[in-house]
């Protein structure tokens, strides 16, 4: 995989180059989105078990889920700056340091993980009754999330490993791995939502049990395929170092606290959600549940353009940095075109899948279109943002992620829907609105000249 990636690195640096730049792309973003689709489809697939058991299932299991993406978002930020340092050291020919740099990220990311799985199984009956006044509902969401909170501390072992994989141009490892474990997942929250044989039907807290599993089931595979000779030159040879570990840091804090923030602002639209009911709160989670679709491939292609934007830059070639950008957009928007079609034209089969409350369906049709119209802007927004990670401008691509969130999203959906009363259909509005400005902004930003001069560029590869 590398080899073919760095040939097709070369002869690109021209946007017309386009035979080699669509091969690079898609020699990383296919196994990337087959991995972040498989991902989805687990989701949806789970999903929709959980919406056999009714609404109180469907809305304490996605309050508990919106708490769970606030602290796995801190492993968001280390998987950034492993990618982004794997790749940068690649492209410099010094793949000799890429063991140095997973150890010190994970010396960061297993303590990290063990104390925020503790800290969540002991909050967990203080969380979800906060976002979730329904007694059934929250009492579902309590035990699913105790359920799902030791996958943290595997997160904390799986995601530093899954970020060398690809920042090395082989994501092919990561999109293997995940094709054995998603399979095992919907499996397990079958059996263990709905009971089979001797396994006893737990509802909707199997769902959370199922994700610890998989987890576990991931972590032993990735071990297995890190202790191969040679699979990460110089991984387990050397101790952690500090000045690697602050690197990690650097890189990872504002990615980390962008990510929690923006999940914490999951949690807000939850509680402006959960203003509007149980039904509401029930077709809000059947709506990210699709949302996450075209994301998740949008992040697939986006990944990609880290790596390309990452080993390009450490070949000290900036123009070509940035053509990797536009091109990956231009993938993106291609590829998300057929979620845009489905949000508008197949909208109630759809949501037919996963909500079977007549009440809830009516509400969640509108908003769906109104987020399907939304799918190109936000697929340019992930392309670009990750392509600003890979090339280290970390704090800028944060930056403009809590701008767009917390000082315009959310003061303007509780305004439309809460104080104007629009409900569900002003929150998808405003989403709309918002993430468009946000698209027009990162690209300007990508256009602009602010990210090269990021101070990592400049700094010689000489160590981990």
């Amino acid at each position: 995989m590398t080899a073919s990636v760095d040939a097709d690195l070369r002869g690109t640096e021209g946007w017309v180059s386009a035979p080699g730049a669509l091969a690079a792309i898609g020699r990383l973003a296919a196994p990337l989105t087959a991995f972040f689709a498989m991902q989805s489809a687990t989701n949806l697939a789970c999903t929709a078990f959980l919406g056999r058991l009714g609404v109180a299932t469907l809305a304490g299991v996605g309050a508990a889920s919106t708490i769970y993406g606030v602290v796995i978002a801190l492993m968001f930020g280390a998987d950034a700056a492993v990618q982004a340092i794997v790749s940068r050291r690649s492209g410099a020919g010094r793949k000799d340091l890429l063991g140095q740099v997973l150890t010190d990220a994970l010396a960061i990311t297993l303590p990290l993980g063990a104390a925020v799985a503790m800290g969540l199984w002991l909050a967990a009956p203080t969380l979800v009754p906060a976002l979730v006044s329904d007694r059934a509902a929250a009492a579902i969401g309590i035990a699913w999330l105790r359920a799902a909170a030791p996958s943290v501390l595997l997160l904390g072992l799986t995601v530093p490993i899954n970020a060398c994989w690809i920042g090395q141009g082989r994501p092919a490892i990561t999109f293997a791995v995940s094709a054995i474990l998603a399979p095992l997942q919907v499996a397990a929250t079958y059996a263990l939502a709905f009971g089979a044989g001797p396994v006893p039907a737990l509802g909707g807290p199997g769902a959370g049990l199922a994700i610890t599993l998989a987890c576990a089931a991931g972590a032993c595979l990735q071990l297995a395929l890190v202790a191969r000779p040679g699979a990460i030159p110089g991984f387990l040879r050397t101790r952690p170092r500090l000045g690697g570990a602050g690197a990690v840091i650097g890189l990872a804090w504002p990615i980390s606290l962008q990510q929690a923030l923006l999940q914490v602002g999951f949690i807000v639209a939850y509680l402006i959600v959960a203003r509007l009911g149980v039904a509401t709160i029930a077709a809000t989670n059947v709506l990210i549940t699709l949302a996450t679709v075209p994301a998740q491939l949008a992040v697939g292609i986006g990944v990609a353009s880290a790596t390309l934007v990452g080993q390009t830059l450490g070949r000290g070639d900036i123009a070509s940095a940035r053509h990797w950008g536009w091109r990956a957009v231009a993938v993106g928007l291609i590829c998300s075109a057929p979620f845009t079609l489905a949000a508008l034209l197949a909208t109630r089969p759809l949501l037919g899948l996963f909500l079977h409350d007549p009440t809830a369906l009516s509400i969640a049709v509108w908003p769906v279109r109104i987020v399907g119209l939304s799918i190109a802007a936000q697929t340019t927004v992930q392309v670009l943002s990750f392509s600003l990670r890979g090339a280290g401008a970390t704090r800028l691509s944060a930056g403009i992620a809590f701008v767009s969130q917390w000082l315009a999203q959310l003061p303007l959906s509780w305004w439309v829907a809460v104080t104007l009363g629009f409900g569900l259909v002003g929150l998808a509005c405003v989403q709309c609105l918002v993430v468009v400005a946000e698209a027009a902004v990162t690209v300007l930003v990508w256009a602009g000249a602010r990210w090269t001069v990021h101070r990592t560029l400049s700094k010689p590869v000489t160590g981990a």
